[in-house]
């Protein structure tokens, strides 16, 4: 997004975000709950020594537990950041419930609010009318900020923060200190898979379409002139992802999320450098997700 606004930059107007939630320590996750619940070894059955004369039994055998990719997504990311940027890092495995996540807890959103208010619109059933679903579209494909303004204030954008927070558990989510400013919502990786956990598992199949269809439609650059195919957009991954850029001082806040295969991949970061070497950086870190992808997917 192009400079702008009172502290933060963006292409056109910001406007602010709400929710205090606490941080969660980043963590790998079991099936029973696929954001947060801690992953634990399965137990081993012991069967007690036989009397004498008695037949003996074998204990009873035990799968292997599965491979944890999510992780193992998490740890290649990981060892591909860049030095000096400041990182986060979550994946969710959709067909396990697996997870893990990595780096800082908590960013600036910058346009990653832009799918949590229309979330927020379709769980409600707001009325969808032609001229709704092309702002929707704008907002979501080429991050048009005067598209997400118009819906902020006419479909209670600071609530709506609120409610899809607390109602998905998106933990580290929480308000600016300016409720005007939409890039200030504070958002973590881990929180963020929540999202998408819920678009592709809880909501219904035509309020799903609408969201996919518009970020499988993200041009190379945004409405604002920014050149958005960088991390999981414009490389070698088949994925669709809501793509965030924001000037807060000197740092720029470069995120990219998304759905790669059967993977919720959720890579936030604040940089220092120019927007050319900070998309370069992020789409390093995707390239080493996409390793471990390809292994999994071939």
């Amino acid at each position: 997004m192009s400079p702008l606004g009172r502290r933060a930059v963006l292409g056109g107007y910001l406007v602010a975000a709400i929710v205090l939630i606490a941080p969660a320590p980043a963590q790998s996750a079991a099936p029973s709950d696929p954001a947060t619940a801690v992953a634990v070894a399965p137990l081993v059955t012991v069967e007690p020594s036989p009397e004498p004369g008695e037949p003996s039994q074998e204990p009873l055998a035990q799968p292997p537990p599965a491979t944890n990719y999510a992780a193992a997504m998490v740890d290649a990311a990981r060892a591909a950041v860049p030095k000096g940027v400041t990182y986060g890092i979550a994946v969710l495995d959709l067909r396990t419930g697996q997870s893990a996540a990595d780096g800082t807890e908590q960013f600036y959103s910058a346009s990653l609010s832009k799918l949590m208010l229309v979330v927020d619109m379709l769980d409600r059933d707001v009325e969808l009318t032609p001229a709704v679903h092309t702002l929707i579209d704008r907002a979501l494909g080429p991050s048009d900020d005067d598209a997400m303004n118009s819906l902020w204030v006419r479909f209670d954008g600071p609530d709506a923060m609120t409610r899809v927070a607390t109602n998905l558990g998106m933990v580290a989510t929480e308000t600016s200190d300016d409720r005007s400013q939409w890039g200030e919502v504070k958002v973590s990786p881990a929180g963020y898979t929540r999202l998408y956990h819920h678009i592709l598992t809880g909501m219904d199949p035509d309020d799903r379409d609408v969201i996919v269809t518009a970020l499988s439609a993200a041009p190379p650059v945004a409405a604002d002139g920014f050149t958005q195919y960088f991390g999981l957009l414009g490389g070698p991954l088949n994925a669709y992802a809501k793509q965030g850029w924001m000037y807060y001082g000197n740092e720029l806040y470069l995120h990219s999320a998304g759905v790669v295969a059967n993977y919720v991949v959720v890579l936030m970061s604040s940089q220092t450098p120019s927007a050319g070497v900070a998309r370069a950086n992020l789409s390093s870190i995707a390239a080493a997700v996409s390793t471990v992808v390809n292994q999994v997917t071939r």
